[in-house]
């Protein structure tokens, strides 16, 4: 009955799944220098589509210049790229989805030092931010990056991508979370405040793309043992989730929470962790990822 359940096709608001099989984001660096798509990278794709996927994320794509070995969609002169990437998935009928992501440090401050060819100055700028950026970064950069994002929205659709994925870890989900965020503005302090950015987000991609689907990365900080900073914990994730629902999110891709400096917590080893652990989770936020597989279902 699982299997069955895993190859019916999926009606979503803004669209429509032929079975349940999803790739999830992950980054390949087969992208080009400027983070354009290269053949490689499309043609990587297109085995997967061929194999049966009905939904590929392709993960980190940035709206703005960044030194990360990542997909980059910045400028009009890119989506010719990304448009050959969505057709060759199209002719399999599989959707293709870009994960939106912004990393967690300055990085025009960053990109400039690399010009410059100051890599010590960039290095320890760097390091510095990765601890610190979320504090740091005022409201009025977060604005921009606000309008970057729905800049990246529209440029998706004139690609033919299918979804946007929010990568609701990194800088979004550092701003949600109680642990790091240790601001006294606006964004900081309260859940409402807290929250703020996240919601932002969801309505730039709406304004950007007023139909394309709207896919939402929830990070959990999970407890005892604490894993991961940078989310929420899970009846506050449950709180955000009805909200974007409200601002226009469609699904959720429910993960855990990052930021721990330790890899085994963001991707424990199966032996260390009993068959479907996180079956709960998603089930509390009571709108989980249609496209999971059966093994993290919350149904």
């Amino acid at each position: 009955m699982a299997l069955q359940t895993l190859l019916e096709p999926l009606e979503i608001n803004h669209m429509t799944l032929k079975n349940r099989i999803m790739f999830p984001p992950m980054t390949t660096g087969y992208e080009a220098r400027d983070g354009s798509i290269t053949e490689q990278s499309i043609n990587f794709y297109k085995r997967v589509a061929e194999g049966g996927a009905s939904y590929i994320v392709l993960g980190d794509v940035t709206p703005v210049h960044t030194i990360s070995p990542t997909p980059k969609l910045v400028n009009d002169d890119q989506i010719p790229s990304f448009k050959a990437l969505a057709d060759a998935l199209h002719e399999f009928d599989c959707k293709l989805g870009l994960q939106v992501f912004h990393p967690e440090y300055d990085t025009v401050a960053v990109a400039e030092l690399f010009a410059k060819g100051d890599m010590a100055g960039a290095r320890a700028k760097l390091h510095h931010d990765m601890q610190h950026y979320i504090n740091e970064v005022t409201g009025e950069r977060l604005q921009e990056i606000l309008g970057h994002i729905t800049a990246l929205a529209r440029r998706a659709t004139q690609a033919g991508a299918d979804a946007i994925e929010v990568h609701g870890d990194r800088l979004v989900g550092s701003l949600c979370s109680p642990l790091i965020n240790q601001r006294t503005d606006e964004y900081g302090g309260s859940f409402e405040n807290r929250t703020r950015f996240a919601r932002a987000v969801v309505r730039a991609i709406r304004e950007g793309s007023p139909d394309i689907c709207i896919d939402y990365k929830l990070p959990i900080i999970t407890e005892n043992p604490q894993l991961g900073r940078g989310g929420l914990f899970i009846d506050e994730a449950v709180e955000l989730a009805k909200l974007l629902e409200a601002d226009g999110v469609d699904t959720f891709h429910v993960g855990q929470a990052n930021h721990t400096g330790n890899l085994n917590d963001t991707i424990p080893p199966w032996a260390r962790a009993p068959n479907a652990s996180w079956r709960r989770t998603p089930a509390a936020s009571r709108k989980p990822c249609p496209c999971r597989s059966p093994r993290w279902d919350a149904s």
